[in-house]
């Protein structure tokens, strides 16, 4: 092409670009799109920027918080994150991750600052923030990235494992620089971001290399070190753990000085504790202590709603269980009053719900029946299923503490003929049984009474407990597998939904899970937390979440 005519097409291409005067900040997806003539086409990501704060405070006061169950070393190590969110509302203390969610999104920038990923799923390629450092001030850099995902033993650690390139000589993960990672799979990981985004997994927590391998699991249980907003002080196993601001914190400066969580186990414990200021905040005020927190004028609380309530019937599968007969687990949901035990449990203010994942999740339905409450039919279909003069089980297996609850569901069960005792455990033990799924609970003759309070899509919760490689899988069925299989293989975002939401259908359609209600997690505070007045539901606002993190956001008087 004669130059001239170059030289004038850029020349009139200026003139036209001061015309249209300034030109607006590309969006990520925008960006996106214009890489195509440079590289690879670039998959359209939705992750948010996160709130960082502009000018540096001081951390003041001390937030004291009542958990509701005994705490465990092990959610200090997000290396052996098990199944829950209990691990994660730990982690957000003292770990970070490059992204997690946050206020600002689902998918929020949080050690790193960007990520790109091609259309077909096929790497991952982060950058992280400059300057990030360790509690004990060692940097942070791609090699702690990469060791932490090789070293990942927690859940879904095969598949996460499974999934890098390692044919490659850097095994699936390239460190480009201090600051620049590239994760390359074998196959499209359209999921990738889901696993690594502080959930369902703990594999994005970020632990430091050297200092892991140095004191190894035991000892960075008994005293971890990490890159979040808190540093670890000390714990007594199961009773307390204590914390304290990290002031080089990248966000922001913690807003309080020093943070304790206390094991406070009842219900009327904890509101007495809250309402003496024994504590500042408080988990879980269900049940009949619910009523006095609402009466309370010292109190504020908020409703938290997180997921349904759910039965799972391990063993099911096998034909010496009784709930191997369809009818047996039909007649269990026909028996359960739910409006009635949402009065009891929530004050009503707990909606019933016909699906075991909750409506906030992405591409839950939310359009199946609500169920039915009918004792009568549920005793003919028990009689039809050879029950005539009632089945004896084994326990139901409540989620701890909430074994008021699951007396009141025992009583439902006994008026149709079916006698259940309520079979208490602490919470760590609960999730290790739930990490094994059915195999937690053998013999087939008990029911599990559970709620998910992780958050994470549909497909997380199907992927968890609905297919057979899952090691905490309930469900094993081939007309689930073999969508399931359609799902992992396909790029298409319409198809998997499509596909998804038909594996919802047929495990609500055989009542292979039975839903109850969707939980108010009610969670109250003391007038000692800021802001006054109703500014403080704020600390609720990341999507999904039952815990509330940030913690890092938290403010007190002093």
């Amino acid at each position: 092409m004669d130059r001239s005519i170059v030289g004038l097409w850029v020349l009139l291409m200026g003139w036209f670009l001061i015309a249209l005067g300034p030109v607006a900040p590309l969006t990520y997806a925008q960006t996106a799109a214009t890489t195509a003539a440079s590289g690879p086409t670039l998959a359209n990501l939705d992750i948010r920027a996160p709130s960082i704060q502009s000018t540096r405070g001081v951390s003041t006061g001390t937030l004291t918080v009542a958990q509701h169950f005994g705490l465990s070393p092990k959610w200090l190590d997000p290396q052996e994150q098990g199944v829950g969110a209990i691990g994660q509302a730990f982690a957000a203390l003292v770990h970070d991750a490059l992204i997690k969610p946050t206020g600002q999104g689902y998918y929020t920038y949080s050690l790193a600052e960007h990520l790109e990923m091609p259309a077909d799923y096929t790497y991952a390629k982060f950058r992280l923030r400059p300057g990030l450092t360790f509690h004990n001030g060692t940097p942070l850099t791609t090699a702690d990235v990469k060791w932490t995902y090789e070293n990942y033993r927690g859940f879904h650690a095969a598949t996460l494992h499974n999934k890098l390139d390692n044919t490659r000589p850097d095994g699936g993960i390239e460190i480009v620089d201090d600051r620049t990672i590239i994760f390359h799979f074998k196959e499209p990981f359209i999921d990738f971001l889901e696993f690594y985004n502080g959930i369902p997994t703990g594999i994005g927590w970020i632990v430091p290399k050297d200092y892991y391998q140095r004191v190894g699991p035991k000892g960075f249980k008994e005293h971890p070190i990490g890159a979040g907003p808190f540093k670890f002080v000390r714990q007594e196993v199961g009773s307390l753990v204590e914390v304290e601001a990290w002031d080089a914190y990248w966000r922001r400066t913690p807003g309080v000085k020093r943070l304790v969580v206390k094991h406070v186990q009842g219900f009327a414990q904890r509101l007495a504790a809250l309402q003496t200021g024994e504590v500042d905040l408080a988990y879980g005020l269900t049940g009949k202590i619910l009523k006095q927190v609402m009466a309370d004028t010292n109190l504020r609380w908020d409703s938290n709603f997180t997921n349904p309530w759910h039965f799972f019937f391990p063993g099911y599968d096998d034909p010496a269980s009784p709930f191997h007969d369809k009818r047996v687990r039909q007649a269990i949901s026909l028996a359960i009053n739910r409006d009635f035990l949402s009065q009891q449990e929530a004050e009503g203010i707990g909606p019933v719900w016909g699906n075991w994942i909750g409506p906030n999740r992405l591409e839950a339905i939310d359009d199946l029946p609500l169920p039915e409450y009918d004792p009568e039919k549920a005793k003919q279909l028990l009689t039809e299923a050879g029950y005539a003069n009632g089945l004896k089980l084994k326990g139901i297996a409540p989620f701890p503490p909430y074994y008021e609850m699951a007396e009141r569901l025992a009583t439902d069960l006994k008026v149709v003929g079916i006698t259940v005792p309520v079979d208490v455990m602490d919470q760590p033990v609960f999730r290790g049984k739930m990490a094994q799924g059915k195999k937690g609970w053998p013999g087939g003759k008990t029911i599990v009474h559970e709620i998910v309070v992780a958050p994470g899509s549909a497909a997380a919760e199907i992927r968890t407990v609905a297919t057979c490689a899952s090691p905490a899988s309930f469900i094993c069925e081939p007309y689930i597998e073999e969508r399931w299989a359609k799902h992992r293989a396909s790029i298409d975002p319409a198809e998997r939904a499509g596909l998804i939401r038909e594996i919802q259908r047929y495990v609500i359609r055989e009542y292979l899970a039975v839903p109850i209600y969707i939980n108010p997690f009610v969670h109250a505070v003391g007038p000692k937390v800021l802001p006054e007045g109703d500014g403080f539901h704020k600390y609720w606002a990341a999507p999904q979440i039952g815990f509330p993190w940030p913690w890092e956001d938290w403010e007190v008087k002093t």
